[in-house]
């Protein structure tokens, strides 16, 4: 909600600017949102087919504003990290209820390289449990809090492979392959 409040404000002022501005927020997209913020480069397609920052993972909420306001451009992110954690953790798609999430490689889809997610049997999933699933999300290891410790482990793994598969074992130590019984509100 405060992201789409965001774009629609954000658009508002570039309107009051002189210039064309849409706001694009849940439920009226014309644009693919995670597709949007890769160009962007403020993260990476990840196994679950959403953006995935290096420091929140999949835990980033999108407003997508389009214009014709000149803008001096970012330079390209160019950070693998999170890609190459996602080539080998394969946690989300381990714990995925209705095996949506591929574990291979990724494929070639509109001009770039994602994985390709079955979109028909996650929202297939979604109404036979009557809300959105969410697991993958919970099991992803960059879905842990913002804090000190998983802070040290992200900035380790941000530049090392060695330490994005120490991180990984140690994700599996303290958190194990799935989710706790306790904190898992699905079925299997």
């Amino acid at each position: 909600m405060e992201s789409a409040k965001i774009a629609i404000q954000v658009a508002t002022l570039i309107r009051s600017l002189g210039y064309r501005a849409r706001a694009h927020i849940d439920g009226n997209y014309r644009v693919i949102a995670p597709l949007v913020a890769r160009d962007a480069g403020l993260g990476e397609l990840g196994r679950i087919g959403i953006l995935m920052t290096p420091r929140l993972g999949p835990r980033v909420r999108l407003g997508v504003v389009t214009t014709d306001l000149p803008l001096l451009p970012d330079p390209p992110g160019d950070d693998g990290s999170v890609l190459d954690f996602c080539t080998i953790c394969k946690k989300c798609a381990d714990n995925c209820p209705s095996r949506s999430i591929p574990f291979g490689d990724r494929d070639r889809i509109d001009g770039g390289r994602r994985w390709a997610i079955e979109a028909e049997s996650c929202f297939r999933y979604w109404n036979a449990i009557g809300t959105d699933c969410g697991r993958c999300m919970t099991v992803c290891p960059y879905s842990h809090p913002d804090n000190v410790a998983h802070g040290l482990v992200r900035w380790a793994a941000r530049r090392s492979g060695a330490a994005r598969r120490a991180a990984l074992w140690l994700d599996d130590l303290f958190y194990g392959r799935a989710p706790r019984a306790s904190s898992s509100r699905y079925p299997n």
